[in-house]
Formats: structure tokens, sequence, C-alpha cells
């Protein structure tokens, strides 16, 4: 038992009831941002909306660090959700909300004020102490539950996610800002990670807004097409975009095959380019897998989860054999377990951890997400490695 706690964290059986937590709509698509230790030890996520209307929920992406998570909801209709404010202009003393499920009591308001900005926490985590900076400090009434509820303004915009509170005193609260929020999920909506499509460009956020190209990836759908590097992407298919996070949240919709359109403003002028999205290359795994973690792995099929007690589990990668010596051999991942995640995305198929690993250079830590089974029962955890 202290061999896995000392590589993956704390020894946790595997739970039977859905956690608790608090979540909030961002996209009337039904894209919700919670924390990610709401959604990490569940092999089934189920949302309930206000109007007691309920749905399963698919992790998009997560970010352990951040304690950041996206899930989707498929409701065959627009949902509401809150828009995005900013916590640059946050005043010391103004009212805040916080919303959420405190000890299970759905919809729940609490407020109270602003206590203070840019704090700093340590709090117990999957591999340590996890340190919280540039948090918000709030008085108004924090429990748990409330984890990954929005903090609002008095405008009713976003300016934080509830995540955290001191259990040994009353109103202190901490909340991650919206620009912080809104930074990984530039990040956690990126398409080509989650969706396996290939349009080639590299983009920025200039200040104020905006996106700008600012590489284009050789032979890809981009190049072809013709754009180019300092390109302003005005628009996707007629729907204008603002800054990266609709660039990326907009390209979640399409796949390999689909075409695009791109309008862009090229020293002054607009053009217009027609696209047709690609699927990403995709390397060879096994050669990937060895050289940069040292590990042979293998598909998981539901054949394989039967046979070693995984039926819990939906998709994955085995692990069957490990290279002594190796940055996974060093980290105590032994044959048998399984690979869900690498770094902040799900691992569902050899396809997926090649196009993850691909992404990872020498010396870049890879956080690896596992199942595994002993006498003790199935567990989840995470190893911290270095690629080679």
């Amino acid at each position: 038992r202290e061999y896995f706690e000392n590589y993956f964290g704390t020894y946790e059986k595997e739970k039977i009831a859905t956690p608790l937590g608090s979540g909030v709509i961002i996209d009337p698509e039904g894209y919700i941002v919670t924390n990610e230790h709401v959604t990490s030890v569940a092999s089934k996520l189920m949302v309930s909306l206000s109007d007691g209307s309920q749905y399963e929920a698919q992790v998009i992406s997560s970010d352990p660090e951040m304690d950041l998570a996206v899930m989707k909801v498929e409701a065959g209709k627009p949902l509401p959700y809150v828009h995005l404010g900013t916590s640059r202009d946050l005043m010391i003393g103004e009212t805040v909300v916080a919303l959420g499920n405190p000890l299970g009591f759905e919809n729940s308001v609490t407020t109270g004020v602003l206590s203070a900005v840019n704090r700093t926490i340590t709090v117990p985590g999957k591999y340590g102490e996890i340190k919280y900076e540039g948090l918000l400090q709030t008085d108004a009434l924090i429990n748990p539950g409330n984890s990954g509820g929005p903090l609002v303004n008095i405008e009713g915009e976003l300016i934080g996610i509830n995540t955290a509170i001191v259990a040994t005193a009353q109103g202190i609260g901490f909340a991650i800002p919206v620009d912080k929020v809104r930074e990984a999920l530039v990040k956690l909506f990126n398409f080509q990670e989650i969706n396996k499509v290939w349009l080639g460009l590299q983009v920025k956020e200039p200040p104020g807004g905006g996106v700008v190209v600012e590489e284009v990836e050789e032979k890809s759908p981009a190049q072809k097409a013709g754009l180019q590097a300092e390109d302003v992407v005005m628009a996707l298919d007629d729907r204008r975009t603002a800054d990266v996070l609709e660039f990326e949240k907009y390209l979640l919709k399409k796949n390999a095959g689909d075409g695009l359109t791109v309008l862009v403003n090229r020293k002054g002028k607009e053009k217009t380019f027609r696209v047709t999205l690609e699927k990403v290359p995709i390397p060879p795994v096994e050669k990937l897998a060895m050289e940069k973690l040292g590990l042979e792995v293998q598909a998981f099929t539901s054949e394989i989860a039967q046979k070693l007690g995984f039926d819990w589990l939906s998709g994955g990668v085995l692990v069957s054999g490990v290279e002594a010596g190796s940055p996974a051999g060093e980290a105590g991942i032994e044959p048998g377990m399984v690979i869900i995640s690498l770094g902040d995305y799900k691992v569902s198929s050899l396809e997926e951890m090649a196009r993850l690993l691909d992404r990872a250079k020498g010396g870049n830590r890879v956080d690896v997400g596992l199942a595994w089974m002993d006498r003790w029962g199935a567990h989840r955890g995470y190893a911290r490695l270095r690629a080679r």
C-alpha cells in the first residue's frame, strides 16, 4: 500500500455513489466547468439542472494542477449559461454570490464580499500538496459540495470557480479567478486533442482580444488553403471569433472531412479561405510509448477488461510491459495497469495515446492517469514522469 501511495497519491477504493459537487454551464451547447477533484473519482457523472432535468455528462478534458475540468451534456436544446466576466477590475469589499450544492442541498445561494485577491494556499492533492496561487478570497459561505460552483458578481457574471475552504475557520473561502479559468479553458478546449481534427493553425490572442495566426503547420489543411502567419481570424463559418476561446470552442463541432470557411484580415484586406479539415496524423504508439516512457502497451478491449476485473472502466490502454530503469519503471508503473489519461486528456485508445505522446518533448513532464487492481480492490491514481 505504501508503495502505491508514494507514486499515485492517496490510496482509495473505487466509490459506488457519484460524489456531490457543483458546476457552471458556460455555453448553450452544454459545456460545464467544475473542479477536477469533483470529476476525477467518478466512473459515471450525472448532472442535475435547476429545473430538475438530469443528463449524463462526459468529461472532455481536465487539469489537475489548476483543479479545473470541462464536462459536456447533450440536452438536445440550448441551455441557459453564465457569461464570463473578468477578475482584472475586482474591488475589495464588492458583493459576491456563491452558488452550488453545499452538503447536498441543491441550488443554494450565499452572499458575501470579496475579502482579498491574490491569495496563496496549500492543500492536499493527488501529487502531495498542491499550491494554489492568485486565488480570490470571500466570506460568502462555501461548504463541501460547493466545489466547482460559480462565484458571480452582482451583475450575474462569472468571476471565479469555488474551489477551497479553510476547515478550521469560518467565513474564509477561495475561488479560482475567472481570468485564470479562461486561460485554462483555451487549453482544455483544444479541438485537435479532443476531436483529433487537424487544421494546422497555431493562434494567439493579442491584448484587447481577437485571434491572430502565429504559425501555419507544414503540409496542413490550413497551409493548403492559403492561410498565412499574421492573418487575423475574423470569423469561422460566418461566426465571429472574439477570442481564442471562441475559436477553439467552435472547432470542437468539426470532424475530419468537414469543410471550414475562414474569414481573415490580411494587411487590411478581408480574404476568405475554404479549408477541408483532416484527421490528425498518427505516429506508431508502440514506438513512442517505449522511446519516451519505457512502456509496452496494447489495446484495452472489453474482453481484457472483463478478464482483469476492469468491467467498471470504460476505455484506456493496457500496460503489457515496463522497461527497467525507464521513466515508467522508476515511477512504479507495472504491467496490468491501465492508462486512462495523459496530461489533461482522457486516453480511450492506442490512437489517442499516440497523438498525445507525439506532442511530449524530451524532458517534458507527463502526468499519467492510471487504474489498477490489487487485493484491496480497484483504484485510480496518477504518476508523474519525465519524457526522455
